[in-house]
């Protein structure tokens, strides 16, 4: 997907070296044999390469969303929608992108009561202010 997205030549020889490159564990060098190291810079990037397929499918079916690099959170108006539609882009990420998905990380959550990105949103309760939001510190 990498190389049909990408067509600088220059751009391509640094990722795969970087992808290819070994690692260190308790000090000897070791062979990858796939994927990216947590934490690793060039995980943003490739993230929103291979993502904004998913953005282009949450597009599609006209969802409120919001990603940075692996990290997003889709809205719906209800329970039964939000079940719906999560099974559903499992699915897609799953079968279409080939992603392993971390089900202790995901989930179906209000977005009244949610963190993102280190951010959590607490329910505010102003007179006359209907379903605000503000950041919890």
């Amino acid at each position: 997907m990498i190389y049909q997205r990408v067509k600088c030549p220059t751009t391509l020889r640094l990722i795969r070296k970087w992808l290819r490159a070994p690692i260190q564990i308790n000090g000897k060098l070791h062979r990858r044999r796939k994927g990216v190291p947590q934490g690793s810079p060039i995980s943003p990037l490739l993230s929103n390469i291979l993502l904004d397929l998913l953005d282009k499918e949450l597009e599609r079916r006209n969802l409120k969303y919001v990603r940075y690099a692996d990290d997003f959170s889709i809205y719906t108006k209800s329970k039964k929608e939000a079940r719906k539609v999560g099974n559903e882009i499992y699915l897609f990420l799953k079968e279409k992108l080939r992603l392993p998905i971390n089900r202790e990380k995901s989930g179906i959550r209000r977005p009244s009561n949610f963190e993102m990105l280190g951010h959590a949103f607490v329910p505010t309760y102003q007179k006359g202010v209907k379903g605000g939001l503000s950041e919890k510190k």
